[in-house]
C-alpha cells in the first residue's frame, strides 16, 4: 500500500479543506504538540512524555532537524486537523515553526490559489531565553502551560480560545522568499551570538560573555585583540528613507525584548503598535560600544543609542540573527530588507486566573 506523503497531502486541495475547516469558530478544539527535544527545558525524557500524554501519540511528534519538522507540521494541520499547535522549546524552535507553517501555506496557494488560515499557536517555554513566549505572558514549566491550556479551552469549540494577534517581520535577500521572525540582530548581533554560544548557554553564559568582554575593551584579553574586529563599524543602514553611512548594529523587533525574567526589558511593544520597533547603535568606536552595555540592555538606552519607535521599512546589508538563528550573507554586500509581514501570528496568550 503507498502512503501519502504528508507534505502533499496537506498542499492539496482536500488538506486546504481539512484546514479550512478545522479552524471554523465553531469547530472542536484539537491540540497537538510538536517538541523540539535539544531544547533545554525538554532534554530529559520524562518531560517530554508528560506533553505526549496530554494529546496522545497521533498529535505528538519530536523533531530534530528542519525537513522532520516540516514533514511533523504538515502531518498535524494538514492531516490530522490540529487547529492549535503547541510548539515546545525556545525562540529558535518557534522561529523554524513559523516558517515551516508559512513554507506550507505558500505551496497550498501555489498548488490551490488559496492561502490556508494558521493554526492558532502556542508556545511552551522549552529553551534557553524564549523571549517571545514571555511577550505574551507565557511563564512557568511547558507542561504545565499545556495542562492549563486543555483544563480551559481543550473541550471547547475553536471561537473560546483567546488568540494576541502577533506582528512578525519578514527579512530577505534580493527577491528570495522572506524568513518571519520578531527580533531581528544585524551582523554585529551575528557576530556576538557566535561568541557568546563559547561562553555556555542561558543567562550565566550571556553574564559570562558581557563580563569578559568588558574586561577585554578596558585591559585587552588575547580575545579581545582576536574578535574586537566583530563590532564594526558597519557601512550603509537606511530606515524609511533616512541613512546612517556608518552604525555598529541595529535592532528590529514586534515583541517586547526582555532579556531576563522581569529584570531588563530593553524595548517595549504596545499591543497593537504599527510597523516595528528598531534600535539603532550610532557609536561606532569598539571600546566605547563595550561601554555602551548597559544602556543597550535598558529601555531607557542613552546617548550612541537612537529609538524609532515606529518603522516601516529596514534596509542594510549583511549577515543577521532572527530569533537567535544566525544567517549567513549568502554574497559579500548583499542588500537585506526588513518589513513587517502583513499577517500576524494568532498566539495564545497567558490565561488570566
Amino acid at each position: 500500500m503507498t502512503r501519502t506523503d504528508p507534505i502533499e497531502a496537506a498542499v492539496s486541495a482536500a488538506g486546504l479543506a481539512r484546514r479550512q475547516a478545522a479552524c471554523a469558530p465553531d469547530a472542536p478544539v484539537r491540540l497537538a504538540v510538536i517538541v523540539n527535544p535539544h531544547a533545554r527545558r525538554l532534554q530529559r525524557t520524562g518531560k517530554r512524555a508528560q506533553l505526549a500524554a496530554r494529546v496522545g501519540a497521533q498529535l505528538y511528534a519530536e523533531t530534530r532537524d528542519l525537513a522532520s519538522l516540516l514533514r511533523a507540521i504538515a502531518q498535524l494541520v494538514g492531516q490530522e486537523g490540529a487547529n492549535v499547535l503547541a510548539v515546545a522549546g525556545g525562540d529558535g524552535s518557534l522561529h523554524h515553526a513559523v516558517n515551516a507553517l508559512w513554507q506550507l501555506a505558500q505551496q497550498t496557494e501555489r498548488v490551490t490559489g488559496t492561502l490556508p488560515p494558521w493554526p492558532r499557536i502556542l508556545i511552551l517555554n522549552g529553551g534557553t531565553l524564549n523571549i517571545v513566549g514571555r511577550s505574551v505572558a507565557i511563564h512557568g514549566p511547558p507542561e504545565v502551560t499545556l495542562q492549563q491550556f486543555a483544563r480551559d479551552f481543550g473541550h471547547g469549540p475553536l471561537s473560546r480560545v483567546p488568540v494576541r494577534p502577533v506582528p512578525m517581520l519578514e527579512v530577505r535577500w534580493h527577491e528570495e522568499t522572506p524568513r518571519l521572525g520578531f527580533i531581528f540582530g544585524s551582523e554585529l548581533a551575528y557576530h556576538a551570538l557566535d561568541l557568546y554560544s563559547r561562553f555556555g548557554a542561558g543567562y550565566l553564559g550571556l553574564s559570562r560573555f558581557l563580563l569578559e568582554f568588558g574586561r577585554g575593551a578596558l585591559f585587552g584579553s588575547a580575545l579581545w585583540r582576536q574578535e574586537a574586529w566583530k563590532l564594526g563599524p558597519y557601512a550603509d543602514l537606511e530606515i524609511d528613507g533616512q541613512r546612517w553611512p556608518r552604525y555598529g548594529g541595529v535592532t528590529a523587533v514586534t515583541a517586547d525584548l526582555t532579556l531576563a525574567i522581569g529584570a531588563v526589558r530593553a524595548i517595549r511593544r504596545p499591543l497593537g503598535a504599527p510597523g516595528f520597533a528598531v534600535r539603532v547603535v550610532e557609536e561606532t568606536d569598539p571600546r566605547k560600544l563595550v561601554r555602551l552595555l548597559p544602556a543597550l540592555m535598558s529601555e531607557r538606552g542613552g546617548p550612541g543609542v537612537r529609538d524609532l519607535p515606529v518603522a516601516h521599512d529596514m534596509r542594510l546589508t549583511g549577515s543577521y540573527t532572527l530569533d537567535g538563528e544566525c544567517f549567513h550573507a549568502p554574497t559579500p554586500h548583499a542588500p537585506l530588507r526588513v518589513a513587517r509581514f502583513a499577517t500576524p501570528l494568532p498566539v495564545v496568550p497567558a490565561a488570566e486566573h
